[in-house]
């Protein structure tokens, strides 16, 4: 989704929907939504659409035409958009009443105009509004569950997607991974990156999402998580290298694990789901079911089907492969067969339970990390420790080379044994602390340090530095005409003391930490490994509200006199008004000479033998009359008309 080519729209959401429309037609739809629901408070159009208790108000007082337009856009649409040749398509035996419903959701907000290019219509029920809409025609939203025991089945889960993504982010910022022409990465360390990974071939061997059914099979487990971390911003491409915004990264582990489960689901829902509409009330349903409860996809498919989705005949086999495999490998879920082959599955609490435990060390240096230690922590121990991803249990081994390697880029030994410390669920071994005492004090024979160079515009503007008794103990390490050195516990002494004398020192490294900044402060998508074409990619919201006679021109053109008055006509007049009905399929009133009263549709109007006969339609069958013995009569408009 766009905004008229320029600013792109990702997510098909309430809020960044209504941005573009303007305070005026906002106003509209309020006042359309006071008027027609009797809503008195001073939200804004968004808040209330998102609110399911305004779409649940909206569908108890829907008219017939309005809750028909509804289940066509809960049950057959793509994410709840519509190209208007596509409604127009599934519209066609019931136009007219589904030309009102639409226009009326129009006018109330429920569904947007979208447009694409200033050429091609649509029309985009927003995420939140179709969500609610969906517990409206599912107001029972549960499964029969079975009994609390753990039920086999032929694939095994993995360890959890957040883990999954640590262990590579890991490898990203310890190891160089250098990048294709085409923007991959290369082979070899492919191989070594999907080594780390409980996300196998098994999760997703069923996929048929293209692109991604394009791709190697071996390495979609691999692509599938470098995509999640893409589109997290978490890495990104750099000078032909994969990198980690390291920002980010740390924002990404300060989440609750609720907060990150959430963020992940949403993402896995919006780009590896299917575009059909039963996909969607799966999903949706899926997320609100208990944890720790099995439940049965064949009544949930069930229920669908009932409630109107169309669903294919391979429906719960295109649920597994395409679905509930790939859950089954981000660990979130638990899938097992009963004794009479029905299908079952739950959900797994262990990737949204607070992360609260700690680690063990033993005195040989080896550590046992269990599930829920904070991943903060284990990111902090992964600066000096290596860590191995086999299991549910990750495990870390104390050695002599990362820990000097870590003192050399400005850590020290104290700092290493309180990491240890504050997150070991029991005294930490002494011999662990004389170890790393040791292999420091072996770091410290050859010492790197680091510091910050100075680099003035001219050699005349250092040797105008060396003239003031105030800069001398900043001047001890002159390595050029331009340049001196200064230590970091220096730096910020050096920069007020320039300031003091009146120069502007422009603070390299500030300014990467700025741009940084810069780089994670924009909260919207960003780019994957792969691109999923959607149905509504290039349209954008149109800033409109529609007339309350659109998709109905005809009705408003007709005479007056003909809908409100009920009255004889002259022959011609007679005729061509029971014409228009017909073609408009309005039903009329009818008062016979005898006296007799027909309500109904016009169908047939046609001579035989002379005579002008009138066939109408009423719930209890068909009637024909001759046009002579025909009173008086009006076109009666519904109320959803008006």
């Amino acid at each position: 989704m766009a905004n008229n080519g320029e600013s792109g729209v990702t997510s098909v959401r309430v809020q960044q929907c209504v941005e573009y429309l303007s305070h005026s037609t906002r106003q509209a739809m309020i006042a359309e939504q006071e008027k027609r629901l009797g809503i008195r408070d001073e939200r804004d159009v968004h808040i209330r659409l998102a609110d399911p208790a305004f779409a649940m108000e909206v569908w108890k007082q829907a008219s017939e035409p309005e809750r028909q337009a509804i289940r066509l856009f809960v049950t057959t649409s793509a994410r709840g958009f519509f190209r208007k040749r596509e409604w127009d398509r599934l519209s066609a035996q019931n136009h007219r009443h589904l030309a009102v419903g639409l226009n009326r959701l129009r006018r109330l907000g429920l569904v947007l105009t979208v447009r694409k290019r200033w050429s091609e219509i649509g029309y985009l029920m927003p995420r939140e509004v179709r969500e609610h809409l969906t517990f409206c025609l599912l107001p029972e939203a549960k499964t029969p569950s079975l009994a609390p025991k753990t039920l086999p089945y032929y694939i095994t889960a993995g360890r959890g997607l957040h883990l999954d993504l640590f262990a590579v982010l890991l490898f990203i910022r310890d190891n160089d991974v250098p990048l294709t022409q085409k923007g991959g990465v290369h082979r070899r360390v492919r191989q070594k990156m999907a080594a780390l990974l409980s996300l196998n071939r098994s999760h997703v061997a069923g996929w048929k999402l293209p692109p991604l059914a394009d791709e190697e099979p071996d390495g979609l487990p691999l692509a599938v998580v470098l995509d999640v971390a893409l589109r997290l911003g978490l890495v990104r491409p750099q000078e032909k290298r994969l990198v980690l915004a390291e920002q980010r990264v740390l924002q990404w582990l300060d989440m609750t694990p609720e907060q990150s489960w959430e963020q992940l689901y949403e993402l896995a829902a919006e780009q590896y789901l299917p575009h059909e509409s039963w996909w969607d009330a799966l999903a949706l349903w899926m997320k609100r079911s208990p944890l720790e409860q099995w439940h049965s996809l064949d009544y949930m498919l069930q229920r669908l089907a009932e409630a109107g989705f169309v669903l294919p005949d391979e429906a719960k086999q295109r649920a597994v492969d395409e679905w509930l495999h790939l859950l089954l490998g981000f660990g979130w879920i638990q899938l097992g067969t009963a004794e009479d082959g029905a299908l079952y599955w739950r959900w797994n609490s262990l990737p949204r339970l607070p992360r609260e435990e700690g680690w063990f060390v033993d005195p040989a240096g080896i550590i046992t990390i269990p599930p829920l230690v904070p991943l903060q922590a284990v990111w902090a121990l992964s600066r000096f420790c290596p860590l191995a991803f086999d299991g549910e249990l990750l495990r870390g081994e104390l050695q002599a080379k990362p820990l000097q390697a870590f003192l050399a880029a400005g850590g020290t030994e104290q700092q290493a044994v309180e990491t240890l410390r504050q997150s070991c669920t029991h005294p930490l071994p002494e011999a662990v602390s004389q170890l790393i005492h040791m292999w420091g004090k072996n770091a410290r024979q050859i010492q790197l340090e680091p510091l910050f160079r100075v680099r003035t515009a001219h050699p005349g503007l250092l040797e105008e530095l060396r003239q003031i008794e105030a800069f001398q103990p900043y001047l001890e390490m002159v390595i050029s005409p331009t340049d001196f050195l200064v230590t970091p516990a220096q730096k910020e002494s050096l920069l007020a003391l320039f300031r003091a004398y009146g120069y502007e020192p422009q603070d390299g490294a500030l300014m990467r930490v700025e741009r940084e900044e810069t780089d994670i402060s924009d909260d919207g998508p960003t780019a994957g490994l792969f691109a999923v074409d959607r149905p509504w990619d290039g349209y954008a919201v149109e800033n409109t509200f529609p007339d309350q006679w659109e998709g109905m021109p005809q009705a408003a053109t007709l005479p007056k006199m003909w809908t409100q008055h009920f009255q004889s006509y002259h022959p011609q007049t007679l005729r061509d008004l029971l014409q228009r009905a017909r073609e408009l399929e309005l039903e009329v009133q009818l008062r016979l000479m005898s006296g007799q009263t027909w309500e109904g549709i016009p169908r047939q109007l046609d001579v035989e033998m002379g005579y002008w006969h009138l066939v109408l339609e009423d719930r209890s069958g068909k009637r024909r009359c001759r046009l002579d013995e025909i009173d008086r009569v009006r076109i009666l408009l519904p109320d959803y008309l008006y």
